[in-house]
């Protein structure tokens, strides 16, 4: 059987037991989401756990609550070290604004005007 993409994300949750008698309910709440935002929660919840941050472990709520935004680079620390590593990155617009982001970031988000920084 092939794993669907609710497969993916209950995996990189990885639920305590206790959990799992909420699994139809979660798939219930993914599935009823657009693909757009299932990779937007996604993302956002693999670049949580990247960086150790707290995740709620009832994987209902860290699916429901899931707010993503993207990351704006623009003067923040590491940027520079970023574009060094070769990572694809942009100027694009935003919720009205611009912002320096990567290529990726601004393809997951939808963002418009996009024009390339390296």
């Amino acid at each position: 059987m092939d794993k669907t993409s609710f497969d993916y994300v209950w995996e990189l949750l990885a639920p305590s037991g206790q959990y799992e008698s909420r699994k139809d309910a979660c798939r219930a709440l993914w599935n009823a989401l657009t693909l757009q935002r299932q990779r937007l929660i996604y993302a956002t919840l693999r670049e949580q756990k990247r960086r150790g941050e707290s995740i709620d472990e009832n994987p209902y709520f860290a699916i429901n609550n899931c707010h993503p935004v993207p990351t704006n680079w623009n003067g923040k620390p590491g940027v520079n070290d970023l574009i060094k590593s070769g990572e694809k990155m942009v100027i694009a617009k935003y919720c009205a604004s611009y912002g320096t982001y990567t290529l990726r970031e601004a393809q997951l988000f939808g963002m418009t005007d996009l024009r390339p920084l390296n």
